[in-house]
């Protein structure tokens, strides 16, 4: 994902956050967005379980698929520039190269696992519902660069468009939202 790239894409964030603020009998803080984290994060642990052969049987739900990796993984990424976006910050700049991590897919989830949880740790520092701990954790602008670098990097690894792919789920998310409008 280039800076050009996330530019866009925080446009589609805002507009989604706006327009899924209806849904919901509480608002959405820093902190909520980071527990969507977790959620997606579990999806997309699913399709990778699935991808990798396992039996998923006792983990799916047949009246709601989740098998689209690439789907999932633009979840992750509303949910990861969420943060920022409700504590009323941006994310930082994208790194001009990306870190060296693992090159098998392993590897590439627990650096995006890392990053996301780096993320909600300090969605809740700022919000007031964990401490600040010693050392130097990074702010919401650094970690939320890094989840998405690291969500960036995993999609590569399977040959996923990222950017499309968040694109398409922005379309999805748009037609559900017109069609509870409608209702």
């Amino acid at each position: 994902m280039t800076p050009d790239d996330l530019i866009c894409v925080l446009a589609d964030v805002r507009r989604l956050r706006a327009g899924f603020a209806s849904t919901v009998r509480q608002p959405w803080t820093a902190t909520t967005a980071a527990a969507e984290m977790a959620v997606q994060l579990g999806h997309l642990a699913l399709c990778l379980l699935r991808q990798r052969g396992t039996d998923t049987t006792d983990l799916d739900d047949p009246h709601r698929p989740i098998t689209n990796i690439g789907d999932e993984l633009a979840d992750v990424l509303l949910a990861v520039l969420s943060v920022p976006m409700l504590a009323d910050l941006e994310p930082a700049d994208l790194p001009a190269t990306r870190p060296a991590g693992s090159a098998d897919e392993v590897g590439q989830l627990l650096s995006l696992l890392i990053a996301v949880g780096q993320l909600a740790e300090a969605a809740m520092i700022q919000d007031g519902y964990r401490h600040l701990p010693t050392g130097t954790p990074p702010s919401i602008q650094t970690a939320s660069a890094a989840a998405a670098t690291a969500a960036s990097t995993l999609a590569d690894s399977q040959k996923l468009d990222l950017v499309a792919e968040f694109r398409a789920m922005a379309v999805d998310a748009e037609s559900f939202l017109r069609s509870r409008d409608s209702s």
